[in-house]
């Protein structure tokens, strides 16, 4: 299984009782990406260790910069820079954008 790593905007979902984002489990935490392939469109799911770095000056609180290290032989055909995808821990937790690919 082939690891990847990601930098990517994220815009954090309100809790379902609708009022202000709960902010990422932990420095780091394990989640599931997301994401549609390139060709086919359909939808892949990745596991991924997340980690939420510093937040830029100006950055709305319901925004936060990730890296993610993601585990799929497919994650380089859905996840490539400018590309949407959603992150999951038993409900969606935030949708994001990647910006960059980190190589390890």
């Amino acid at each position: 299984m082939k690891r990847y790593k990601y930098e990517a905007m994220v815009t954090l979902d309100p809790p379902q009782a609708g009022d202000e984002p709960a902010p990422l489990p932990g420095p780091t935490c394990r989640m599931v990406v997301r994401a549609r392939h390139h060709d086919t469109h359909a939808s892949r799911h990745f596991s991924a260790l997340v980690s939420s770095g510093d937040k830029p000056p100006g950055l709305p609180d319901d925004h936060v910069v990730v890296n993610m290290v993601v585990l799929g032989d497919e994650a380089g055909d859905c996840l490539t820079p400018g590309e949407d995808f959603a992150l999951w821990r038993g409900r969606d937790v935030g949708h994001g954008v990647v910006t960059r690919r980190l190589f390890l």
